[in-house]
């Protein structure tokens, strides 16, 4: 006698196309998704609160306290000295923002 006897299961029904309610488009064909980042109607729950919000759109605007010659210049001093780590810290915030799209102002800006 076998350790796990296998148990006879009901045969499944042959499953049936119907592509009048499947229509191929050039999204079913490429497989190309198209994905809504805003939600433009409101969309509320039982109560008539709202559940989904969109943010409006922000314009992040980074302003370093000095040129990026200067701050790199400064973040090569030494490990000690508060002044190198603040110079690291805004060419972080600098790299972040051009990565980003945020707008960089200030004085002089050798961005590259």
């Amino acid at each position: 006698m076998a350790a796990t006897p296998e148990i006879p299961r009901p045969e499944a029904p042959p499953i049936q196309e119907r592509p009048e309610e499947f229509p191929e488009t050039i999204q079913q064909i490429q497989g190309v998704k198209i994905v809504q980042k805003n939600f433009k109607a409101q969309v509320s729950g039982r109560a008539g609160t709202p559940i989904v919000q969109t943010p409006p759109p922000q314009v992040i605007t980074v302003q370093p306290p000095y040129d990026q010659a200067t701050l790199a210049k400064q973040s090569k001093g030494s490990v000690s000295s508060s002044f190198t780590w603040l110079a690291a810290f805004w060419l972080r915030i600098i790299k972040k923002a051009l990565h980003f799209g945020w707008k960089v102002v200030g004085k002089d800006q050798n961005v590259s």
